[in-house]
């Protein structure tokens, strides 16, 4: 059995409950300067929450853990948030770079409560964001991964594989066969893929009337950073052709969804976090909750993984595959 991963025979934990308000407070009180990446986590979070993570668990490219630490029934601090360590925003205007890939060193989350339980593994490739994980002690293990590459693990070493980065993956039928190859028989895969009808919920289609400076302030390169998008029929190509089978697919991002992420406040979240970082904690704290308490009332009636509110239907923006290897 792989270094750092639980025994099978422990008993599976149980999924962490709460309301959709409530869990949509969890994510905005952490991303508060990005709302739509808190909405659209808390959607994503909202049809994982069936599932338990039974052990051993791995959760491959988990950045820096904030998502499933959230989604495990974790709390921090209100004062605390994802951005309080963001620095170098320039990198982000000018060279389109992660925000979050900042010294993990800075990085002190203030925890209120932790989840019931830990995953055993955690992957990613970025060091930075290993070390902001770790600090959650979350993973029993954290290993250093590029997808692209086999995985480091031996056959049928986990019972849940759960993975919600597979379309960053450029190799990704190398990717899918290496899912199925560590997880047992009768294990359980948790994939949440984006489909390439991302790019038609974008504002891309007005280029004549807004002009190429202003798609490239929204787009800042986004979906060229997805080499697999995809549509749903060659999703489920790539799962048989790698010997995977398809228990449930649960769409969750609608093109409703997909438009107000498009847009957001993706363009000044520089400048919010450089305005945020430069208020005293006091009053950081009081806008804070004032900004929350908004967004919630705001964002909760978008916050259901069905509500689309154009007329006829049409692709989603993001599925929830169930995969059993076969």
């Amino acid at each position: 059995m792989p270094q750092g991963v639980k025994s099978p025979n422990l008993s599976a934990p149980k999924p962490f409950q709460c309301s959709p308000a409530k869990r949509l407070r969890r994510f905005l009180q952490a991303y508060w300067l990005r709302p739509e990446n808190a909405l659209w986590m808390a959607l994503r979070s909202e049809v994982l929450s069936p599932y338990d993570l039974q052990h051993p668990s791995i959760d491959l490219a988990c950045g820096d853990g904030v998502f499933s630490f959230l989604h495990c029934g974790g709390e921090f601090d209100p004062a605390f948030d994802v951005f309080t360590c963001v620095d170098r925003l320039d990198r982000m205007r000018d060279e389109h770079s992660d925000i979050f890939d900042c010294d993990g060193d800075q990085y002190r989350p203030t925890i209120q409560a932790r989840p019931p339980d830990t995953i055993d593994v955690g992957t990613d490739l970025k060091t930075n964001l290993l070390t902001k994980a770790r600090r959650l002690d979350l993973y029993d293990r954290l290993v250093r991964h590029d997808n692209n590459q086999v995985l480091p693990f031996d056959a049928d070493s986990f019972q849940t594989v759960y993975c919600n980065a597979a379309y960053w993956v450029e190799n990704i039928d190398g990717f899918l066969t290496e899912i199925g190859r560590i997880t047992r028989p009768g294990g359980r895969i948790i994939l949440q893929v984006k489909l390439d009808s991302m790019a038609r919920y974008t504002l891309e289609a007005h280029r004549h009337l807004l002009g190429d400076r202003f798609l490239s302030i929204i787009g800042r390169g986004r979906i060229e950073t997805w080499p697999t998008l995809a549509d749903r029929r060659t999703w489920e190509r790539r799962f048989t052709d790698a010997g995977l089978d398809v228990q449930t697919a649960t769409p969750f991002v609608t093109r409703t969804h997909a438009h107000l992420w498009d847009v957001g406040l993706r363009p000044i979240a520089p400048l919010l976090v450089r305005m945020a970082n430069a208020l005293t904690p006091s009053t950081r704290a009081d806008i804070k909750r004032d900004w929350v308490d908004l967004l919630t009332s705001l964002l909760e009636p978008l916050c259901k993984p069905t509500l689309d509110l154009f007329d006829q239907p049409d692709e989603p923006a993001e599925i929830q595959y169930v995969l059993r290897p076969r």
